[in-house]
């Protein structure tokens, strides 16, 4: 079968436009998105995630919301952590998000020398600060939107930051870490007040770009096979006090009274699984977290479920 010149010419053409936009797997405007061309530079590794790695679409009720539609007009990437939803915002972001990757959005801000972007993937929901300049702000602001009734805290050992719902543990951001251009890390911190957490970096004397990522990490998220249900330290406290003076049928009645306040079903589902096997099985768990200041868990595997009791000093509320 014999091809014209013309049909070859526009074949090759076609061929050459397909190729550059998909360069590296990278749509072609996407080279001109300094956001992306500084995480690039500082962290491939998020880049090379956020470039093969689907992100996690949103259950929205009935529906899925894709990642993009997920990030909302008000630069907020909301992700569900069972039928609640948790949101890390970033008011400073301006204007319409780009997505150059698909796990990627990228934003200007209000302030010079920084931009903002969100990526989600099935394990975490990323809040990228790319800070291009000295004269950069060194603190900025995430309004963290969580079910009423939730609270932030940061956690005296590593400073990551406790999400807690009626005393339980809903989710956390990972502890703060910020790396410059040369792979340098350069100094940050955590605080909160109330739902917002503050990220200071300190940045001057940095080889720019530098990027910081606050992480919050999903627990007992509807796609997960498993998960840990942690009471705060109140709880474990209150549930073996009771049973020390009106056994088991007072620790069931407290435990119950705080389940029901629980708003996430996986929680709930913890609780009669435990109250269905006798809370009797559980107190020895709950005796030695309560003696050693520390928190009693309830871990679940699916399918089951099956729940067993343990210790935990990692993400236990200090109070």
């Amino acid at each position: 079968m014999r091809i014209s010149a013309r049909a070859m010419i526009v074949a090759l053409a076609t061929a050459l436009a397909i190729s550059g936009a998909n360069m590296a797997g990278t749509p072609a405007f996407a080279n001109d998105d300094p956001t992306l061309a500084a995480l690039t530079k500082v962290v491939p590794e998020i880049v090379e995630e956020a470039r093969t790695v689907p992100p996690t679409e949103i259950p929205d009720g009935d529906v899925q919301r894709p990642f993009a539609a997920a990030t909302d007009a008000d630069h907020t990437l909301a992700a569900s952590v069972s039928e609640n939803e948790i949101g890390i915002g970033m008011p400073e972001a301006s204007g319409a998000g780009s997505q150059p990757l698909p796990g990627l959005v990228t934003y200007a801000a209000k302030q010079p020398s920084v931009t903002f972007a969100h990526q989600r993937t099935g394990q975490i929901a990323r809040a990228l600060t790319v800070i291009h300049g000295a004269s950069a702000p060194t603190e900025y602001r995430f309004p963290i939107s969580a079910p009423e009734g939730s609270m932030l805290e940061v956690e005296e050992d590593d400073g990551t930051v406790l999400i807690y719902n009626n005393d339980f543990y809903l989710a956390e951001i990972d502890l703060p870490w910020a790396k410059d251009a040369n792979g340098n890390p350069v100094p940050t911190s955590y605080r909160v007040e109330g739902m917002t957490l503050v990220q200071t970096v300190d940045h001057a004397g940095a080889a720019y770009p530098v990027v910081a990522d606050p992480a919050l990490k999903l627990q007992c998220e509807w796609w997960k096979a498993m998960c840990r249900v942690i009471f705060s330290k109140k709880l474990t406290n209150q549930i073996y006090g009771s049973w020390l003076y009106a056994g088991a049928a007072g620790a069931v009645k407290v435990a119950d009274a705080a389940c029901d306040k629980a708003k996430n079903s996986k929680i709930k589902l913890a609780c009669k699984v435990m109250f269905a096997a006798g809370i009797a099985q559980y107190i020895y768990k709950i005796r030695e977290a309560a003696n050693k200041k520390q928190c009693f868990a309830l871990r679940m595997q699916w399918p089951g479920p099956i729940v067993w009791g343990e210790v935990r000093k990692k993400s236990c509320q200090s109070k």
